[in-house]
């Protein structure tokens, strides 16, 4: 029979991360599980980590003969299953023991919702806590309308670890192929799109980990990243939006916002002047108009330091505020 539950852990290079992610969908309290491992042509210790749950039947673990990407290993992987419920684990994330079986009952009770999501405790590379991510709304179902709107301001979860309904990803024929950033963001206001609302727990579930990037890796992608934002908006709310008469210019906006957001990622020392000039064509792209010529202008006269410590105090003030809805 199979299971009710498929946890799904899509992996690159990440074998000191793998054994604790698979071991935490395994132990899931009160919820019927099985584990799918994609391993997408690692090329450090990944089998050698899989062989260790080479005796657990509940464990299928399959290896791409070549790199899919982020966006093609994710549809290769969830395709798979037939469980009626679907997670997606990043391979470096870990779920809390109730976490399975508590979305479980959320989707259950809320048969509209193309996925769940919870409140999640953000960690460091040594899995040390940073914060907790909470979402500045009720825990409880939201409608597909709303969501919508919602998601106009950026992707409405504490993080992509959701459980989603399979019939609800099957609809919208899973993540867009190519697209390896903002997957989530996308696949989330296409099920909005299609009539699919989402049901949010207020409870810590998951463990996120969020990197230092000391090597510069994410800056290297910024690139990857901000065509992946200008993708959601051309390709999935623009026309959803147009689809019901909608007025524009909120999303306009918000793509200049966010343009403006991105450049200060885009100054970084690690890209040479031909690439800074790349990204901002991006950026253009995204969301030309008076906040990313203010935010360029700031960069050249050598404010990036005080615009680096206001994004750090508005992320502070953002949690505060969500501590206090909640209360």
């Amino acid at each position: 029979m199979t299971p009710e539950i498929a946890i799904c852990i899509p992996t690159y290079n990440q074998a000191a991360f793998l054994a604790q992610a698979v071991t935490s969908a395994l132990t899931q309290r009160g919820a019927d599980c099985e584990v799918w491992v994609s391993d997408d042509a690692s090329t450090d210790e990944t089998r050698e980590v899989m062989r260790r749950f080479g005796a657990e039947p509940r464990v299928l673990y399959h290896r791409n003969n070549y790199n899919l990407g982020i966006g093609g290993n994710n549809n290769s992987l969830l395709r798979r299953p037939q469980a009626t419920f679907i997670v997606r684990l990043d391979s470096d994330d870990v779920l809390g023991p109730e976490y399975a079986c508590t979305l479980a009952a959320e989707l259950r009770r809320y048969p509209k919702a193309g996925y769940a999501h919870a409140a999640v405790r953000e960690v460091d590379h040594l899995s040390q806590a940073r914060r907790e991510r909470v979402l500045a709304r009720k825990a409880g179902y939201e409608d597909p309308e709303d969501s919508l709107r919602a998601m106009a301001h950026g992707y409405r979860v504490a993080a992509n670890i959701c459980m989603f309904r399979r019939s609800a990803i099957t609809a919208v024929d899973f993540y867009r192929p190519g697209l390896d950033f903002a997957e989530d963001w996308d696949l989330a206001v296409r099920l909005a799109d299609a009539g699919w609302g989402n049901v949010y727990a207020d409870a810590q579930l998951a463990s996120y980990r969020v990197w230092s990037d000391a090597k510069n890796v994410r800056a290297r992608r910024k690139l990857a990243e901000i065509e992946g934002c200008r993708r959601v908006f051309a390709e999935s709310l623009e026309p959803a939006f147009r689809r019901r008469h909608w007025p524009n210019g909120p999303l306009t906006r918000r793509r200049q916002e966010l343009a403006a957001d991105h450049a200060l990622g885009a100054s970084s020392p690690v890209f040479t002047e031909n690439e800074k000039a790349a990204l901002v064509d991006a950026l253009r792209a995204l969301g030309d108009g008076p906040p990313l010529c203010r935010r360029l202008a700031l960069l050249r006269l050598g404010f990036g330091g005080p615009l680096r410590w206001k994004g750090a105090a508005w992320l502070w003030s953002k949690d505060t505020i969500k501590r206090l809805i909640r209360s």
